[in-house]
């Protein structure tokens, strides 16, 4: 755990006693994503424990970390249970985010008993306009909530990647770059088996897009066998698959993308073989 954290380790509990068993209270630490949570007090809630994994809202408000208020209350849905959330973003002497504290209040109970009121008093409801609701994916794992962020971008566009054109998955992997997907460890190699492409088409993908946006373009991460400098030498983007090991303030790290993977395929639906096998995650 960052040192620097462990003295809100005490506020953490406080906040559990102070609002009770339907209130969960999570400490992430930035400096070790996938496996963020290093404390946490009433994981029923959302069924999570230490070690587990941040979920999707987070992984997009650290994308956009400089477009994103440090302090942040929503309304969630999980399983059916309507979740009050407060991210709260932590951050060290040098203005550097290195943390999260995060509360989720089931009020499922209470809203229904609002909804109920309000329908019987046919005044809408009560307390005033109520907060938008966002679907949020909870998991221990960071594969679950990856394959949830997968599924929900292809429900939308309601297709399936056998029947996708190359500018539709392209499209895919722009999602998910905007929602973060890519700051943690072998993010790549998930979507790329989701979407029957190679790795190295998603590091192509990315590079396009993010020369599009004027951001900085992908690289595979280092150690990797499949990885090889290019001839026109290394470049810089957001970490291996999209998250650096250390800071996670601005996104970026310097990697080299692979050059001896799979060329891309997916011009005609369904024509290329399943790419790289998916990775463990965080």
């Amino acid at each position: 755990m960052n040192p620097d954290l462990r003295s809100y380790l005490a506020v953490v509990q406080g906040l559990a006693e102070m609002f009770g068993p339907d209130c969960e209270v999570v400490l992430h630490d930035l400096t070790d994503l996938p496996h963020s949570i290093v404390a946490i007090e009433n994981g029923h809630v959302t069924g999570r424990r230490p070690g587990d994994a941040p979920t999707d809202q987070m992984l997009r408000s650290l994308r956009n970390a400089d477009d994103t208020p440090d302090v942040r209350l929503y309304v969630s849905s999980s399983e059916g249970r309507v979740l009050k959330s407060l991210a709260v973003t932590l951050r060290d002497g040098d203005g550097h985010p290195i943390g999260v504290l995060g509360l989720n209040l089931d009020v499922s109970e209470i809203v229904h008993a609002q909804r109920t009121l309000a329908a019987l008093a046919a005044v809408g409801r009560l307390g005033g306009e109520a907060l938008p609701e966002t679907e949020e994916l909870f998991g221990g794992d960071i594969r679950e909530v990856l394959a949830g962020m997968i599924s929900a971008i292809l429900n939308d566009m309601r297709k399936t990647p056998a029947t996708m054109t190359r500018d539709e998955k392209m499209e895919v992997v722009a999602r998910l770059e905007e929602r973060g997907a890519f700051l943690v460890k072998r993010s790549a190699e998930q979507v790329a088996e989701a979407l029957d492409l190679s790795r190295f088409t998603i590091f192509s993908y990315l590079k396009e897009i993010r020369r599009q946006g004027g951001g900085q373009v992908p690289a595979a991460e280092p150690g990797d066998r499949s990885a090889a400098k290019p001839a026109d030498g290394p470049v810089d983007r957001p970490g291996d698959d999209g998250a650096p090991a250390g800071d996670h303030g601005d996104g970026t790290a310097p990697l080299r993308e692979p050059d001896d993977a799979r060329p891309d395929r997916s011009t005609s639906a369904g024509s290329r073989t399943a790419g790289d096998a998916a990775g463990a995650e965080r």
